[in-house]
């Protein structure tokens, strides 16, 4: 199982970067980001292939990124006959309300070559998936909006069925040891950064007995502080950075795709 990080950075992104999104096996989106398209295209993914976007919640930093593939897969799309219908997963309250407004946004009544056709999977806490060969798990985590109303909020745990190797990770939460449980038994825990501390976030990897910790959603600014924070309680932790790829088999490794272009360069 493929990991590839498309962006790692706070709500508002660092210049030149993209806030927290990442693709699995190079087909599944979780979030969208700010411009996952662009992202995914510079670190070496087609967005024809994606097949599925997960949500984690639906705040804008984590779907304003929606309209935009929806329109790349549209045009680009006309000439592939092998894509199935894009599946868009997320919690149920606002799910298909998100992708209304996306198509509103694209004024598919004006532009009907932009229609296409797409499946909406509307989750709850505790429900479970499979998308090509993955089985995915869920659990509530604990966010609220800027106004302070409880939002709903997903943590994903993902098992690959041929290797048997998972991982689980979170969009926003608070600190919340629920997590913890439910990553257990999974080798690497990719958890937020910017609504819970870093040593909060490292506390959980440490409850739920990880190999390896990834801080997401952080600002350039505070990296080498954060990073500091959670190695003090769980040594195994390490910064997600923009374009690096992890895999999930027998040993667990990392390919760093953005610094291989700067070293290039």
């Amino acid at each position: 199982m493929r990991i590839t990080f498309i962006g790692v950075s706070s709500c508002i992104p660092d210049k030149g970067m993209d806030t927290a999104c990442f693709v699995i096996n190079g087909k599944h989106l979780v979030d969208t980001g700010w411009s996952a398209v662009l992202k995914m295209r510079e670190y070496g993914i087609d967005p024809l292939d994606i097949r599925s976007v997960i949500l984690t919640h639906l705040h804008q930093d984590h779907y304003i990124g929606l309209p935009q593939l929806l329109f790349y897969k549209a045009l680009r799309g006309r000439k592939r006959t092998d894509l199935a219908p894009l599946r868009i997963i997320g919690p149920q309250g606002h799910l298909a309300r998100v992708l209304r407004a996306a198509l509103d946004f694209l004024q598919i009544s004006r532009f009907p070559e932009l229609k296409e056709e797409y499946t909406l999977m509307p989750l709850s806490p505790g429900e479970d998936f499979e998308l090509d060969g993955l089985h995915f798990e869920t659990c509530a985590a604990r966010h609220v909006s800027g106004e302070g109303v409880p939002e709903e909020a997903l943590a994903y745990k993902v098992v690959e069925r041929a290797t048997n190797s998972g991982f689980a990770f979170t969009g926003d939460t608070s600190f919340h040891p629920p997590i913890a449980e439910f990553a257990g038994g999974t080798r690497l825990l990719i958890h937020d950064a910017a609504h819970t501390s870093a040593r909060d976030a490292a506390t959980i990897a440490k409850m739920a007995g990880v190999e390896r910790l990834f801080l997401i959603h952080y600002s350039q600014e505070r990296a080498d502080r954060l990073l500091a924070e959670a190695r003090e309680v769980f040594p195994n932790t390490f910064l997600a950075r923009e374009g690096e790829t992890l895999t999930l088999a027998g040993e667990l490794t990392s390919r760093d795709e953005s610094r291989e272009s700067r070293d290039k360069r």
